[in-house]
This record gives structure tokens, C-alpha cells and sequence, in this order.
């Protein structure tokens, strides 16, 4: 069975939170997530690692949609949902793998996709997201 991830997409006055993730020697900015663990759902998975990496407590709202990314790890399914901060601010707790954090606005978003800065899964999102953000 192929291993699934979950991100959450946070937005605050129009902006998406993304980590700023390095890996394999590339700084990658990614909504906050990971792998989902063998005995958890998707939804839990996602209020797990945003905790883990960003210390907030997040409930997910809805499912936003599912996008594939290819990483040197190898091909996965990324399940987005649009969360809501239930309490705090985010701060790294995981340096090692995390170095900044930042808000975008969908101009940004579009500015680090030409740059190569967006995983995949986040560019193949865009289109989508900036329709979401436009409705809002």
C-alpha cells in the first residue's frame, strides 16, 4: 500500500501558512503535514503533525482535496484540508527539519511555483486554492 500524507492549509486575512522544509539539500515550502501513521485517519494525522511542527491546535474544517508529489522519498497522495486554529501562534519546534515559516498570499504562492520553492502537491493545488481564496 502506497503511504498517504495529509497538509494543513491555515488561512489567516487571505494568506496560507507554508514551512519552509529542508530536504535533500532544497529549502521546499509546504503546508504543515506528514506521513499518515498506520493507525490514525487522515484528519488526525493533520492535527498531529501541525502540533509536532508548529506547536497550534488545529481542527480541520473540511477536505480540500488530494494532489500527488513526487519526493526522492517517492510518490505520494497528499490529502489537503483547510483547518482552523483553535489556540496558538505557530513557532518551529522542529528545527532539524523545519527552518522558517511565513504566510503567502495566492501572488506569492504563484511568485515561489516560477521560483521552484512549492512542493508539488502545492502547485498542482494552486489553481484551486486560488479560486478558495477568491470566494472567501
Amino acid at each position: 500500500m502506497k503511504r498517504e500524507l495529509a497538509a494543513a492549509l491555515i488561512i489567516r486575512g487571505g494568506r496560507v501558512l507554508l514551512v519552509h522544509n529542508r530536504k535533500h539539500g532544497q529549502l521546499r515550502m509546504e503546508p504543515p503535514g506528514g506521513k499518515i501513521s498506520q493507525n490514525e485517519g487522515p484528519e488526525e494525522s493533520v492535527v498531529r503533525e501541525v502540533r509536532e511542527e508548529l506547536g497550534i491546535e488545529v481542527r480541520p474544517e473540511r477536505f480540500f482535496g488530494a494532489y500527488m508529489t513526487d519526493s526522492p522519498e517517492g510518490a505520494f497522495k497528499v490529502r489537503m484540508y483547510i483547518c482552523e486554529v483553535l489556540s496558538g501562534e505557530p513557532e518551529v519546534l522542529e528545527p532539524e527539519k523545519i527552518s522558517g515559516f511565513g504566510w503567502y498570499s495566492l501572488e506569492e504562492l504563484l511568485m515561489l511555483r516560477r521560483e521552484g520553492a512549492l512542493v508539488p502537491n502545492m502547485e498542482k493545488a494552486l489553481k484551486d486554492l486560488g479560486r478558495f481564496l477568491k470566494a472567501r
